[in-house]
């Protein structure tokens, strides 16, 4: 485990998956869900693939290779680049292991580092292959999709109600939403949730499953629990897809999720390289993108 303390609070990233296991504010409190029977992660990063493919199968070059939900970057151990008090690197590269799901050279980085408002994470994608000296497949691109899971207590504060939170995105998201049949996304636009600016979460919201939202206008957000504490989410324009999730049957934990990319529509057929969302990251290129959570403070009470 890495500890990274800022001004803007402590952060643990775990070499297990890079993954975040803990985010407090400076005032100490806990934001991130604490894994439990309900769900066993915390924070996972999604890659080489965001949700699913149909029978759990990518085909690359007429050949098929068994990759299953979100990819395998969070089941991996990570080499640890770079760690000091405030910052950490964590690489992930392509193995015979990989290689069987995946078949492309790859090399993923995760940086993390806490400043005086929170936690900043970026993403680095790179595509090792040299143009003109690489196999078919890989010249064409390194197809990918990248995201970010973080699950975060819901309720923010002990003896909150769940359905007293809300999400208040930057701008007005009035478009369409997609919907999903289990982990793929079902053909046709569902109505946006979202009233103006502002997502009311409750439990039934997700009874449907995911609320996915590929038409974005927000690079920005805040999720708040009725006393005001709570936390602000940024992410930049590489991220196209942004997805708000809990468990259908019910959980203490709400998922914003910043994502390149999203799972596979359910009657998708084809080349990796033709799935929705997909990124080619050409040979000797690189994807990179980038977000924050800064934890939000408990408001001081008001005079009188």
């Amino acid at each position: 485990m890495l500890t990274l303390r800022g001004n803007g609070g402590t952060a643990v990233i775990s070499a297990h998956g890079a993954e975040p296991h803990s985010l407090r504010g400076p005032d100490g409190h806990e934001h991130l869900w604490q894994a439990g029977e309900a769900w066993r992660r915390h924070a996972p990063i999604l890659f080489p693939i965001v949700g699913r493919v149909p029978d759990d199968t990518i085909s690359v070059d007429g050949r098929t290779y068994p990759l299953t939900q979100h990819g395998f970057a969070r089941d991996l151990e990570w080499q640890v680049v770079a760690s000091g008090e405030s910052s950490a690197s964590l690489r992930l590269r392509d193995s015979d292991e990989t290689r069987e799901q995946f078949p492309f050279a790859f090399e993923l980085t995760a940086r993390y580092a806490m400043d005086d408002h929170g936690l900043v994470t970026t993403y680095e994608v790179a595509n090792p292959a040299q143009a003109g000296g690489t196999p078919t497949s890989q010249a064409a691109g390194l197809p990918v999709s990248i995201g970010s899971h973080p699950a975060f207590a819901w309720p923010l504060e002990p003896g909150a109600a769940k359905t007293d939170h809300v999400v208040v995105f930057d701008e007005p998201e009035p478009a369409p939403i997609r919907r999903l049949d289990h982990t793929l996304v079902l053909p046709g636009d569902r109505p946006s949730p979202v009233d103006g600016s502002t997502l009311r979460l409750e439990p039934a919201l997700f009874t449907a499953d995911a609320v996915v939202m590929d038409q974005i206008a927000s690079r920005g957000l805040r999720y708040l629990a009725p006393s005001g504490r709570g936390l602000r989410m940024t992410w930049d324009e590489v991220f196209d897809v942004f997805v708000v999730w809990s468990r259908p049957t019910g959980a203490d934990l709400i998922c914003l999720e910043p994502c390149v990319g999203g799972a596979a529509p359910v009657d998708f057929a084809g080349d990796l390289r033709d799935k929705p969302g997909v990124r080619l990251v050409p040979p000797g290129g690189r994807l990179v993108a980038s977000y924050r959570l800064d934890p939000l403070p408990l408001p001081p009470p008001t005079a009188g």
